[in-house]
């Protein structure tokens, strides 16, 4: 009797300390302070977090131990070490090597990418027509982003490199055209990098949603994320939250998408599945 007594209480204490453990949950970082951008993925994992809490209990954000560009983070994660969590454009590719939360981050609005140029190249942009005459410049990205893969299927001129401040180097000393970046991403980046400036006349468009992925061996963080994103959309704090950011809150507007020739690009490499997911989400209007 007195064993099976004791049997019951350590039961208890365990069943009581899985209940209430913490998640420590690493994210990554490139070169702090300096991209803005980030902050809003933060918050939205946060928002994430907290709307699981009830299912999974309390978590800690905490930052990785040393600052890793996107190809190194993807490996860490694909083996399930020093990171938890990152949040990154999709390919088929990366939905093979991790576990995605197939969730567009950014609403729908991922696929279109605005240009930064060198401070007084806007003539040059102005007076493009077509997808044509785009072809004939070089555009910068880095050699392991699936937007790279997606501009040479399309018959793209491109140079590569190894990361973001690497690449804005080399746009300034005009080593390419132009870099496509994100809607929201440009901003702040004209700030950081003297002698280039946000293109306004044109924009390409493909099909590329942006989701927090995590390891395959990780299927309790998949979960826990993909939960708190369903019930921020339901209770509407997800949607809050782009409109109120200060990274995302403006960048449609800012952006000025109806006022630009619209290139429209193949997207070659995307699972079904994230094929599935775009043609659920309702067509931007601008």
């Amino acid at each position: 009797m007195h064993n099976l007594y004791r049997v019951f209480i350590v039961l208890f204490f365990s069943i009581s300390s899985v209940a209430h453990a913490t998640d420590t949950i690493f994210y990554p970082w490139y070169d702090e302070g300096k991209f803005k951008e980030d902050g809003y993925y933060l918050a939205l994992l946060e928002l994430a977090l907290e709307n699981s809490k009830e299912e999974f209990g309390e978590y800690q954000l905490q930052k990785a131990i040393q600052p890793m560009f996107q190809n190194r983070a993807i490996v860490e994660i694909k083996n399930n070490r020093n990171l938890s969590v990152i949040w990154t454009m999709t390919s088929q590719k990366r939905e093979q090597e991790l576990n995605a939360i197939r969730i567009p981050i950014l609403r729908g609005l991922g696929g279109y990418r605005i240009f930064l140029i060198q401070e007084g190249q806007q003539d040059k942009f102005s007076k493009i027509k077509s997808a044509k005459q785009l072809k004939k410049l070089y555009a910068g990205q880095g050699y392991d982003w699936p937007d790279s893969y997606i501009l040479t299927d399309n018959q793209y001129r491109l140079i590569t490199g190894p990361g973001h401040t690497t690449l804005f180097n080399m746009l300034q000393h005009g080593r390419f055209d132009y870099m496509p970046r994100a809607l929201h991403e440009p901003w702040n980046e004209v700030a950081m990098f003297k002698g280039l400036q946000v293109e306004s006349s044109l924009a390409l468009h493909y099909p590329s949603p942006y989701y927090f992925f995590v390891s395959n061996d990780n299927p309790k963080l998949k979960k826990r994320i993909e939960i708190g994103l369903i019930k921020a959309e339901k209770n509407g704090s997800f949607l809050r939250l782009f409109d109120n950011h200060p990274v995302t809150k403006n960048m449609l507007a800012t952006a000025k998408l109806g006022q630009r020739k619209i290139l429209k690009l193949k997207n070659s490499f995307l699972s079904r599945e994230t094929r599935q997911v775009i043609e659920k989400v309702a067509p931007l209007t601008f």
